[in-house]
């Protein structure tokens, strides 16, 4: 392993003999992959650089839970560029062509022993493909890959063995692969419908991750650009004349007070001419003085950037009956958030699960779940949903600003991707990209 201090490589024997320290510079190391689990092997520069790749190479602004997903992004990505079934036909067929070799030269039948090899070898590569296509660590995707290789060695197998088989008139070679034939098919056609539609559980553990961050902190100094709480002042901030005479014809209500932060951090309302604000006042002591700049803005627009739950569905319908907010309905309403249909049958986004999620989405207001389509809504139902802290900072600078240059021509279409009118509260943009 490197050291991040002084790029000098340090073996597992170095670091134990040196209390997991630089045998060079005595920087202390903050991870020992080989006391790691083997799909979750962290080393102080993989770390390192998940935290350079996150913040945009130290220029934007990110939070603790989004390096969380950015590592187990990373991880993720590791596990699936190893291709299985290409390794194990490589292999296997290096085994089988040696196997004959040796049958040759000690002089056996090769027209039974031959085949046998190659129906044992089939049977082995159904075998391991066949069980990462039905449960599998990796995500989704690496699963629908695992699935598409069964039906993939089907194919081989009818179109390759039963020729063969035939030309060479082996009958326990016709019958075999007859038979792995149909059985690698009916696999991947019957394990499609059995997979979860989310991950089988995250690599990493969040208790852990925050253990790591914290020991990273006081061996690293505190990462840059990686936010800290949100404090609540509530010590209200008179603005200067001159910026309460300025007007924002746009707003950005979010749903936690950690994105508005991330926002706000990053210049967004400066480089967008929008205000940002959370749905509990944040930042609580300008609020009044923002809020009174927005009352006076005649052609205002208003995004609520929220999760892909239950919880930020609902925030849309907070912002239009509560007084404090916008209840006035000439102000349009725009979900810049992540909405079921975004995401729900994406493989590669890190969808959640919880208990307290269909609680949470079977008491939704039947006005809210009047415009969802039923699948979205078996999808809430289910429990599912998405953080908006997946996504890196700059993807969801990218969906915010996508969101306001559609907003120019509300309910029409352009560039065929409309933002339509979902109820008479709020319009949805529909899609993220």
């Amino acid at each position: 392993m490197e050291c991040i201090n002084c790029n000098t490589k340090n073996s597992l024997k170095d670091r134990q003999e040196n209390e997991y320290k630089c045998k060079k510079c005595e920087h202390e190391f903050v991870f020992e992959p080989a006391e790691m689990n083997p799909s979750v092997t962290i080393t102080d520069d993989l770390f390192e650089d998940v935290i350079a790749d996150i913040s945009a190479s130290y220029t934007l602004f990110f939070t603790p839970i989004q390096l969380y997903y950015s590592l187990e992004r990373r991880l993720r990505s590791n596990l699936s560029q190893d291709n299985p079934i290409l390794a194990y036909l490589c292999w296997g067929g290096l085994l089988v062509s040696v196997s004959i070799l040796i049958v040759n030269w000690l002089e056996f039948a090769v027209a039974l022993v031959a085949p046998v090899l190659a129906i044992l070898y089939t049977v082995f590569a159904i075998i391991i493909v066949a069980q990462p296509a039905i449960s599998s660590p990796a995500n989704r995707r690496i699963r629908q890959d695992n699935v598409k290789n069964l039906k993939l060695l089907s194919v081989i197998i009818f179109v390759v063995g039963i020729p063969l088989s035939i030309i060479t008139k082996t009958f326990i070679g016709l019958i075999g692969s007859i038979c792995l034939g149909i059985i690698a098919a009916w696999l991947g056609f019957a394990s499609k419908p059995q997979q979860p539609p989310i991950f089988n559980g995250f690599l990493l553990d969040r208790k852990d991750f925050h253990t790591w961050l914290n020991r990273w902190i006081s061996i690293n100094d505190f990462p840059d650009k990686i936010l800290t709480l949100p404090k609540i002042s509530t010590a209200q901030v008179n603005l200067k004349s001159k910026t309460i005479a300025y007007e924002f014809d746009r707003v950005v209500v979010c749903d936690s007070p950690k994105i508005a932060k991330l926002l706000l951090k990053n210049n967004f309302h400066f480089e967008n001419n929008c205000a940002v604000m959370a749905i509990d006042r944040y930042p609580q002591n300008i609020f009044a003085s923002v809020k009174e700049m927005l009352d006076r803005t005649p052609d205002l627009k208003v995004f609520a950037f929220h999760d892909c739950s239950p919880q930020g569905l609902r925030m849309i319908r907070h912002l239009r009956t509560e007084k404090i907010w916008f209840p006035d309905l000439k102000i349009p309403i725009i979900s810049a958030g992540i909405l079921p249909r975004h995401v729900m049958n994406d493989p590669d986004r890190m969808i959640s699960q919880s208990a307290q999620s269909i609680e949470s989405s079977h008491q939704l207001a039947p006005n809210i779940r009047n415009v969802l389509d039923p699948d979205e809504l078996e999808w809430l139902d289910a429990g599912f949903y998405l953080e908006l802290e997946s996504f890196s900072p700059q993807e969801l600078i990218q969906i915010l600003q996508r969101a306001i240059n559609k907003s120019y021509r509300l309910a029409e279409i352009e560039d065929g991707d409309p933002i339509v009118m979902s109820s008479p509260d709020f319009y949805t943009v529909e899609s993220l990209v």
